[in-house]
């Protein structure tokens, strides 16, 4: 990562466990910036344009989830990490339906979460990189009624404009640079999440590809974009 010390907003309130959170950033280097209250950290996020959010759901005045929502449709893209005791299934998947890019149910490992700190910052710096040279490339992929410019970062279905989240646009970038070939789970949290070494469930992974599906596939039910390959991955198959 570059010399540049990170900003990372902590949103907690919970006094002990803040207080703790800010000593081991703050030891690992990172600036931090605390909040204790969901309307706080929306206009902490919008002024300050932290390089990372330790996010929890239950707060005063404004949730955690509507805190994430709120963000990403302002046009934040700093990873967010959830932070929170609400670790059920459907609390992780509407957390990442939300624009999350990692959920972790507490009481938490205090190295793994520093792990998956530097790993979503290291992935954010690499997109910056990628963003850099892309413009240089001239790469224009048509699948099915399906068109992505690489270059200008854009994609169409049928001639509409698609938005597309970073992590969406960067597994369909993944899948069409390796067309034909299965891509695994375990490529995909690396590759877009910058895991490495850290043993994760993948529903992360599916969870994004079907939000994917409902953007760029006339039938998510039946997709004919991006295939499942039960037990082994994702894959397109060819272009038309």
């Amino acid at each position: 990562m570059s010399g540049r010390a990170k900003n990372i907003l902590v949103v907690e309130d919970e006094p002990k466990i803040l207080e703790g959170l800010r000593d081991a950033l703050e030891f690992q280097g990172f600036e931090v910036q605390i909040a204790t209250r969901g309307d706080e950290a929306l206009s902490i996020a919008l002024t300050q344009h932290p390089d990372l959010i330790l996010l929890d759901i239950m707060l005063p005045k404004l949730s955690g989830l509507d805190v994430c929502e709120n963000l990403r449709r302002s046009g934040i893209k700093a990873p967010i990490i959830f932070l929170t005791a609400k670790g059920g299934e459907s609390d992780r998947i509407q957390g990442l339906e939300l624009g999350a890019d990692d959920y972790i149910t507490k009481p938490f490992s205090i190295k793994e979460l520093i792990a998956r700190i530097n790993a979503h910052l290291r992935r954010r710096e690499l997109d910056a990189l990628e963003a850099m040279t892309d413009g240089r490339k001239d790469t224009v992929f048509h699948v099915h009624q399906l068109t992505v410019d690489f270059a200008a970062r854009s994609c169409w279905l049928s001639g509409e404009v698609l938005h597309l989240s970073e992590k969406e646009f960067l597994i369909l970038k993944i899948l069409l640079e390796n067309i034909g070939r299965v891509v695994d789970r375990e490529t995909l949290l690396r590759e877009v999440w910058g895991y490495q070494n850290i043993d994760l469930e993948t529903r992360t992974v599916d969870v994004t590809i079907g939000k994917l599906r409902q953007k760029i596939e006339n039938d998510p039910v039946s997709p004919q974009i991006i295939k499942t390959k039960r037990g082994k991955g994702y894959i397109i198959e060819g272009t038309m």
